[in-house]
């Protein structure tokens, strides 16, 4: 009980920074909930059985402003995983950012594990339903590891 009294009267005496940290939690849900739906809705029916080319969206540009757009990209998910790591343990949607961020951090296996993910039959159907919304097809999967709907 002492610790409650301890928080509430730290909380109180230090109410900019309270606010403060209420609202990049708020900013984090709704660029979390946006960002997730947007991708979700954006990209092509085909995503988990096409080949993906590294960088095929940013073939137009100059190699210096593909370079700044990929260090810039990474560095927001590093961002929101590093954010959802925290609202893991503090009120706030941390396995929804932390998803957020690993969509856009590039590494090796991340399409693996995104078809993964989005493969569960739980998942896949709400994302197809997001998606029959958004009038876009339904999401296509191939190979062994086809989900079930």
């Amino acid at each position: 009980m002492e610790a409650l009294r301890e928080t509430i009267t730290w909380v109180t005496h230090h109410m900019d920074l309270t606010v403060g940290f209420v609202s990049v939690w708020f900013l984090f849900l709704a660029a979390s909930l946006w960002a997730v739906r947007y991708f979700l809705i954006s990209i092509p029916a085909d995503y988990f059985t096409r080949t993906h080319q590294p960088l095929e969206r940013w073939q137009k540009y100059h190699p210096l402003l593909r370079w700044l757009l990929l260090i810039g990209k990474n560095l927001i998910g590093v961002t929101f995983v590093g954010a959802g790591i925290v609202m893991l343990f503090t009120p706030g949607q941390g396995v929804l950012s932390i998803l957020l961020g690993l969509s856009l951090v590039d590494f090796p296996g991340k399409r693996a594990l995104e078809r993964r993910i989005v493969a569960r039959p739980a998942v896949l159907k709400l994302v197809n339903a997001m998606r029959a919304r958004a009038d876009r097809p339904p999401l296509e999967f191939d190979g062994p590891e086809q989900p079930q709907q």
